[in-house]
């Protein structure tokens, strides 16, 4: 068993420690993720209102998404397999959590006043685009410069995105106190952390030891997981509201 796991670790094969804190961590991902989706599911069968339907689907997503990222990781460290795809996963979790708080913003001002709608649909496909061309390419070829400087720039400016959004919906008057901003609070750590496991690949490309990139890459998906766990809080209070 204990060579079969060291077999299976491609990205530091001389590094027992950190294979293992990976191990932790992704496991404890996968747990908190599912609990998330879990809560989001809940919240939306039992909501009355059809227009918050999407949302809570869109949240639920986003958990699995982590969960998905966090299992193809598992597999890599406890088999032979290696599946750099798994990158795009969670470059999609972050895109659905800027989408997210987008519609989050949206609820409090709609497009139509800002005109906003045309910018923002050429921006989705754009980014729907980026996170295919991730997926497709680690897929196909693995970890080349060109896919990791795509991966890196998308995640960043995914986050650039959810944290714009955020912000000024967090900073509305009439949301402040009601489910949206408690949302919108929540949500933005876990955006700002999920963003930051794949936007520091690009220390890699910059000449940085891939191991010390993934000591700092440990660090977020604890910090990711941690704060799923903090919004899953915030999901469940307001399932005992409905």
């Amino acid at each position: 068993m204990v060579g079969s796991i060291a077999v299976g670790l491609p990205f530091a094969p001389n590094n027992p420690n950190l294979t293992f804190i990976f191990f932790i961590a992704l496991t404890l991902l996968v747990v908190l993720g599912l609990r998330f989706s879990f809560y989001a599911y809940r919240n939306r069968r039992e909501s009355e209102l059809v227009a918050e339907h999407r949302l809570w689907d869109y949240l639920a997503l986003v958990g699995l998404l982590a969960v998905g990222f966090a299992v193809l990781g598992l597999v890599e460290i406890l088999t032979t397999y290696v599946l750099p795809f798994k990158s795009a996963l969670l470059l999609a979790h972050v895109f659905l959590l800027a989408v997210t708080m987008r519609m989050l913003y949206r609820s409090v001002v709609p497009a139509a006043a800002d005109g906003g709608t045309s910018r923002e649909r050429t921006l989705t496909r754009a980014a729907v685009l980026g996170v295919a061309v991730v997926f497709v390419g680690f897929a196909l070829v693995g970890r080349r410069p060109a896919l990791l400087a795509v991966l890196s720039g998308s995640a960043l400016a995914f986050a650039g995105s959810g944290f714009s959004f955020g912000r000024r919906g967090a900073a509305e008057t009439r949301v402040q106190g009601t489910v949206v901003d408690t949302l919108l609070r929540h949500l933005l750590p876990v955006l700002l952390f999920a963003s930051l496991v794949p936007a520091v690949e690009i220390a890699v490309l910059a000449g940085l030891d891939r191991v010390i990139v993934l000591h700092i890459q440990v660090v977020f998906v604890i910090m990711t997981a941690t704060t799923l766990m903090t919004a899953t809080i915030k999901l469940r209070q307001n399932l005992a509201s409905l």
